[in-house]
């Protein structure tokens, strides 16, 4: 009915539509789960060796809870005169300082986030069947990977209505540069009087006019058509993004962050050229 795969689980047709932590978890992730028996010192090792902050420590399938370098740490300040060397001493010794927290693949990741910022990770999915390890960076990455498009969306517009501002900076000349891109495609409605009322076509259609482009020329650089062509295929991208179309591909992100680049260029040129500090 929802116009999703009925041979999903429930878990995977939730998270189609909703954040939930399965789509958080890494899909490379190797849980490297060690025994109680082993030495702190062996442990600490391994994780260095990783870059884990954290290792499970299971007997048999249940999860009996996590070693960390804080958990070590506390250990070691409670041993005033340690009479042996506790990298000697079995993990299970250090458990008592960090109990973990749970969540299921089908939890709402939102309800996490106090509970990674107090303990550092949530061990997927339960005491008894050890799926995998989330940590805040995990859920950074995850954001970043939903949000990036959207923020590099904003800033080549906020840099693009700047540049149009510093190329029209009297009102009458902006007006006349709608006038001549937008006047066909407005016949007898009003054309629009400020940049926030136009789409980023018409913006580009500003740019991609011939009797326009003298006034922009020395702002964006380069020739109205290779503008062009760098403008027009983040028209379409960012309303794939808007509409949720599709998922970006990599090229895509791409060529979103390389005209993002080209437009903070010619900010910092526009900025440099009026006597300010790049």
């Amino acid at each position: 009915m929802l116009g999703i795969d009925e041979k999903l689980t429930e878990t995977e047709r939730l998270s189609a539509f909703f954040h939930m932590v399965n789509r958080l978890l890494p899909p490379d992730q190797v849980v490297l789960a060690i025994p109680p028996e082993m030495p702190a010192g062996e442990a600490l090792s391994l994780m260095r060796a990783n870059g884990y902050s954290q290792l499970p420590v299971k007997q048999g399938e249940s999860v009996l809870g996590l070693f960390t370098y804080r958990a070590f740490a506390l250990e070691v300040a409670k041993m005033k005169k340690p009479a042996v060397d506790p990298s000697t001493l079995a993990v299970e010794e250090f458990l008592e300082h960090e109990k973990p927290a749970y969540a299921r693949l089908s939890d709402e990741f939102r309800g996490l986030v106090d509970v990674l910022d107090e303990r550092d990770s949530v061990v997927v999915s339960g005491p008894d069947d050890l799926i995998a390890i989330l940590t805040p960076m995990d859920v950074l990455r995850y954001l970043y990977s939903v949000a990036n498009a959207f923020v590099l969306i904003e800033e080549i517009e906020l840099a693009l209505r700047a540049l149009i501002r510093a190329s029209t900076p009297d009102h009458e000349l902006f007006l006349t540069c709608i006038r001549n891109a937008l006047s066909k495609k407005y016949k007898d409605k009003e054309l629009p009087q400020r940049l926030e009322d136009m789409t980023f076509d018409e913006y580009v259609a500003l740019l991609r006019d011939g009797r326009n482009w003298p006034h922009f020329e020395s702002n964006f650089g380069g020739t109205r058509e290779r503008t062009r062509g760098k403008l027009e295929p983040i028209r379409d991208l960012r309303n794939d993004v808007f509409h949720f179309r599709r998922e970006l591909s990599i090229g895509d992100h791409k060529a979103l962050t390389t005209c993002r680049d080209w437009l903070l260029r010619c900010v910092r040129k526009v900025h440099a050229r009026e006597g300010g500090r790049q």
